[in-house]
């Protein structure tokens, strides 16, 4: 639960910082905006001085939640097999 939690809080915060980072030659942030590619393409929307912390914190909470997937994967797996 701690690894999803905080991949989570990595995802949002690069989303806070890409935020307050927007460019002004693009249109302002609002519902219609698509999260995932935000956050795959900061460069398109941040302006270039907060890339490094915003790839940074994206990449940190991609793995942390990738990992809480697996550590849940893991749990699946060894209770079908009743191994513990």
């Amino acid at each position: 639960m701690a690894l999803l939690v905080s991949g989570i809080i990595c995802l949002v915060s690069a989303l806070f910082v890409t935020r307050q980072a927007w460019r002004a030659d693009i249109e302002p942030f609002n519902r219609l905006s698509r999260l995932f590619q935000i956050a795959l393409h900061p460069e398109r929307f941040a302006t270039s001085d907060h890339l490094q912390a915003i790839r940074w914190l994206n990449g940190l909470g991609f793995a942390l939640v990738l990992c809480a997937l697996g550590v849940v994967a893991y749990d699946i797996a060894t209770s079908l097999t009743g191994n513990r």
